[in-house]
């Protein structure tokens, strides 16, 4: 035992050397280091495509800091903002480029874009290196290509659809399943407004082969089907407040309802203007939502139907920084007829770069939930609870996760091995 002692002794004292002994990347006036913070992009394609700055691991050594954010636009294609952050030498030198991939492009046109616009952006920051003597600017344009834009005729009006289906299945001797699905999809944006319908329909079906004393098989079928309709109208008033309306529609075998309609008048309010949502962004929003509820079986309150009045607040939080990002959302509401009758849903995700080397990552979630209205009062069997076929009541629900990561060695990785 104190050999194994001293051995793991001296492991441990020889990476804290190696660690602590490290120094800083020596900074030379050959090339750029950057530090690529890339969210929701292909990182691996953008460090491959361009090979004239060091690419670090670590953010401390870096001159610059690439900030790479994406937002779905109306038109179904996808925003990117590029934040270029001037660090050491080029601090508060910042730079930002903003480009639309549309949705017709492919995966392969939309990473070329980024790497060119990322080109773009870097160009700034390299005219005090000696590798501005190997770099040329090319322009791809002709001699008659007008600066202004020209208008363009839109038979669609700014109006996306989206329709799509899938199935899947899977089995063995004795059991199996398949599952069907289907959704479509309708927006439009402007500056002013946003229309948005989304719809999701899914067909679930589980199977159990099982054989009698008389050798017999028989075979055991449990479904679950589930529709859901959302809608959403809202109109801009301002930089920080917007107002609109809901409409949320359901039908669920698992939880007894048969129809349920509702229309909810809301009023949102954020704190920083909504132009900032790619870095930062705290929203309020309070409506009030008028809701039908058929129900298949006759509920534990002993109704098969009711209309009610729901009053629900949402307080949601997001900032995307250099250090990581935090994101937050709370979600209260009770039903006007009876107070008791109420949910609170708190969420939280973080990651953060706590040093050099330490990255911190925890997410979390908590429900208390005292709203089941529709709960049926036939009961459950056991394939009920074990397939989670209906509704179990429940007062809480909750999950979380968290994780470290702890980086060292070589800052520098330019170099892409596909390898294997």
């Amino acid at each position: 035992m104190p050999g194994k002692h001293s051995l793991f002794i001296f492991v441990l004292l020889t990476l804290t050397a190696l660690i602590s002994s490290s120094s800083y990347a020596q900074i030379n006036s050959s090339t750029l280091t950057v530090y690529l913070d890339c969210r929701n992009c292909n990182d691996t394609f953008v460090r491959s495509e361009i090979n004239f700055v060091n690419f670090v691991r670590d953010q401390s050594v870096a001159e610059v800091q690439l900030l790479i954010t994406t937002q779905g636009t109306g038109g179904g294609g996808r925003q990117f903002t590029l934040e270029f952050i001037g660090l050491a030498e080029y601090k508060d030198i910042d730079n930002k480029l903003i480009f639309i991939s549309s949705q017709t492009d492919t995966e392969g046109l939309r990473r070329n874009k980024l790497v060119k616009y990322v080109k773009l952006g870097l160009i700034n920051y390299l005219a005090d290196k000696d590798i501005i003597d190997k770099l040329e600017v090319t322009f791809s344009g002709s001699d008659d290509d007008k600066s202004v834009q020209q208008d363009v005729v839109d038979p669609w009006n700014g109006w996306n659809f989206e329709l799509g289906a899938s199935a899947d299945f899977s089995g063995e001797q004795s059991e199996g399943d398949y599952r069907f699905e289907g959704n479509f999809r309708a927006q439009r944006t402007t500056d002013k407004w946003k229309v948005r319908v989304n719809y999701n329909s899914s067909f679930n079906n589980q199977f159990f082969v099982r054989e009698d004393s008389q050798g017999n098989d028989s075979t055991s079928n449990f479904t679950t089907d589930e529709q859901n309709l959302f809608g959403l109208v809202a109109r801009s008033l301002s930089d920080h407040w917007t107002t609109g309306a809901y409409i949320d529609g359901a039908v669920s075998s698992q939880e007894n309802l048969d129809l349920q309609f509702g229309i909810a008048p809301s009023l949102e309010y954020s704190v920083f203007p909504y132009s900032e949502f790619a870095r930062r962004s705290i929203t309020f929003r309070y409506g009030i939502l008028a809701q039908q509820n058929n129900y298949q079986d006759t509920t534990i309150f002993n109704k098969t139907q009711e209309f009610l009045f729901r009053q629900e607040l949402n307080i949601q939080t997001d900032f995307t920084q250099p250090w990581g990002g935090i994101f937050g959302r709370v979600q209260a509401g009770n039903y006007l007829h009876d107070l008791s009758k109420n949910s609170l849903e708190v969420r939280l995700r973080v990651n953060m770069r706590i040093s050099r080397a330490f990255s911190f990552f925890v997410s979390g979630r908590y429900e208390r939930i005292n709203d089941q209205l529709s709960i049926s009062s036939e009961g459950l069997s056991d394939e009920d609870i074990f397939l989670n076929l209906k509704q179990q009541a429940t007062s809480f629900k909750y999950g979380g996760f968290v994780g470290l990561e702890f980086n060292f060695g070589s800052i520098y990785n330019n170099v892409v091995n596909s390898r294997f």
